[in-house]
């Protein structure tokens, strides 16, 4: 009997056991590693809470489930829709075309389309009280599916809201060298964009800007040492879950070894799948490990891993399929190996690199093909939405592959609350918000703190900064017309207010062809001079008349110091001045009074270069983590 009862006992425990492993599937058992079973957690269930509430800022959405581990509420949601509902589901919508497509209000539209949502831009916002209520009458759409209204917050040069701090950028923070800095950035975006009703954020970029002569990432980038570009990019999207903020980090698999922009024409990089595994890939592999939500295509191809070619509609010449219609990139490298399940965007399709080469109709079925979740900007939303259930009908897309897609659209917007209920804030309680955010003198305070730690002196001979102010000289400000007023202003500016010294005269030199002589008789050897330049790769005639005025002033035995306020490339065509300044970044951000405060002895400079800095043969000019202070 004992025996019996042992038995029995052995038995059950064998079950036990056994129907634990199964349930947890250990990463010993199936082959997986801890941060792959993460990657595939379930989200938590639908609350059904008509609150509207959204998760704490200190709590970390959960990541994305599998296409066949997809919660029950979710999928019953997915099988409730039609074709056409969930099609329109996979597109987010440009407001113009919407408006121009929509014969009544943009709302109706998204009522009879059931899209994923709409992106705004600066030209769509004219007013704070504008863009409140234009986001608030966008959620009032009667759809089966909250949308996402969205934007391009990426801080620095890509910004959209000039009422809110537009912070350093992303090459500004590689040149602090502190992650923390870009969480920090990441989280105050993510509040401030939220607070006028925005809920998806398209950044950061995690391109590696290792090309010089990039003319469309360039300071976007956080630098051109992969490594470092994936610790920044890890901490903002961090920072941007803490805030509640999905992101989206792009442009995969990278863009930041290109001289075209994919706006204009269609970029091509040569390198193959080793090279692309040890530099572009590796701030994309990172970041997933921060459960990154979603993933930006780009528009360039890869011909030696892509090797498909297609008849361009542009002018018949053959070309490669870029990684936004490659089945290659989009599925067998992101998905099969790489592990990411999250969603995948495309970069706008409206952008010259796809619409000239692919036509509209070619390149929405092929993304889609590809593996491509949610399509950005289609040029004809109401076309594009016949055109893939059509796709569907005559067999070329399956349906399971369209639900897919929508499990995982819905998935991420469950995941920051967004299904627990259709009802939007009200437009006076989010104008508040608004108002609050706008007058936060904090993240102002923080914006300047950032790009001052960023400001970056390469050269500094016979230590000519900071300037030596004094009432009996002049400081020549020379450089663009455009920046002239208000460099000029933040002289006069933060001169009062620091209660400094003022100078006798700050003036203003445009430099479209050189200075003339008369110009040059006014400099006197007392007087500062301040060469300003901005992305001279990109423009040309700056280019000259810049490389022309630094000659007369050398022949002039006049000494002069350069604020460089885009790219710090620029010291690539005047390698010989005395001294150079670098705070990638200009228009209203921080990085200009940055820049001023520091030639003025009011900031210390301690900013590294994220970049390395080649001289026009190719040879290291400047290497990664150069940089310079006061004492040195």
């Amino acid at each position: 009997m004992r025996k019996i009862i042992l038995m029995i006992a052995s038995f059950v425990l064998i079950v036990v056991i056994s129907m634990m492993v199964y349930v947890q599937k250990p990463a010993w058992i199936f082959g997986q590693t801890t941060g792959q079973q993460a990657l595939h957690a379930s989200p938590p269930e639908l609350s059904g809470d008509s609150s509207g509430t959204q998760p704490e800022a200190s709590t970390k959405p959960e990541s994305s489930p599998e296409p066949d581990q997809v919660d029950p509420a979710i999928q019953a949601k997915v099988d409730s829709m039609s074709l056409a509902q969930k099609v329109a589901q996979m597109m987010i919508v440009d407001l113009d075309t919407l408006e121009r497509e929509s014969k009544a209000t943009s709302a109706s539209e998204l009522s009879k389309q059931q899209y994923a949502g709409v992106i705004l831009f600066q030209r769509n916002l004219k007013s704070a009280e504008q863009t409140v209520k234009l986001i608030t009458d966008l959620k009032s759409a009667k759809t089966n599916v909250p949308i996402w209204v969205a934007i391009d917050q990426e801080g620095g040069v890509v910004t959209r809201l000039p009422w809110l701090p537009r912070f350093a950028g992303n090459m500004a923070l590689g040149a602090t060298g502190n992650p923390d800095l870009a969480e920090q950035t990441g989280k105050l975006i993510g509040e401030q964009i939220e607070s006028f009703g925005f809920n998806l954020n398209f950044a950061p970029s995690l391109d590696v800007n290792n090309n010089p002569d990039n003319p469309v990432i360039g300071i976007r980038s956080f630098g051109s040492e992969p490594e470092d570009v994936a610790a920044m990019g890890m901490a903002m999207v961090k920072g941007l879950q803490e805030a509640g903020m999905p992101s989206v980090v792009k442009h995969f698999p990278g863009h930041g070894d290109t001289s075209m922009d994919s706006h204009l024409g269609l970029p091509s990089i040569p390198y193959d799948r080793q090279r692309l595994d040890q530099v572009e890939l590796l701030p994309f592999r990172e970041v997933m490990k921060q459960g990154v939500d979603m993933i930006m295509t780009a528009h360039i191809t890869f011909p030696k891993i892509e090797t498909k070619t297609v008849v361009s509609k542009k002018d018949g010449a053959s070309v490669h399929i870029p990684a936004t219609l490659s089945h290659t990139f989009l599925t067998e490298i992101l998905r099969d190996e790489l592990g990411f399940d999250g969603v995948i965007v495309t970069d706008s399709l409206e952008m010259q690199a796809i619409s000239s080469n692919f036509g509209n109709k070619e390149a929405i079925i092929k993304a889609v093909q590809a593996g491509a979740d949610l399509l950005l900007m289609p040029s004809n939303p109401d076309a594009s939405v016949k055109w893939l259930t059509d796709a569907v009908k005559q067999g070329v897309i399956s349906e399971e592959r369209i639900n897919a897609s929508v499990e995982r659209i819905l998935t991420l917007k469950h995941k920051y609350g967004q299904l627990d209920s259709q009802q939007s804030t009200p437009y006076v309680d989010q104008f508040r918000m608004a108002q609050k955010a706008m007058q936060d003198q904090e993240a102002r305070q923080s914006e300047l703190a950032i790009a001052e730690h960023a400001v970056t002196l390469l050269q500094n001979l016979d230590h000519q900064l900071p300037f030596k102010v004094n009432a009996n000289a002049s400081l020549y400000v020379l450089g663009p017309s455009s920046l002239l007023p208000e460099i000029q202003r933040q002289f006069h500016a933060i001169l009062s207010k620091e209660g400094q010294s003022q100078f006798k005269k700050i003036i203003s030199l445009p430099i479209t062809g050189g200075i003339s002589s008369d110009q040059m008789k006014q400099i006197g050897t007392s007087d500062a001079v301040l060469l300003v330049t901005r992305n001279l790769n990109t423009d040309k005639k700056q280019r000259e008349a810049v490389r022309k005025v630094w000659s007369q002033l050398r022949k002039a035995k006049q000494k002069a110091a350069v604020l460089s306020v885009g790219a710090p490339y620029d010291i690539r065509y005047i390698s010989d001045v005395p001294a150079f300044v670098a705070v990638y970044g200009d228009r209203p951000t921080a990085n200009l009074p940055a820049g001023v405060r520091t030639l003025l002895g009011l900031n210390i400079p301690t900013g590294k270069l994220p970049v390395r800095i080649p001289d026009l043969n190719g040879q290291t000019l400047f290497d990664v983590g150069a940089g310079l202070t006061y004492e040195d």
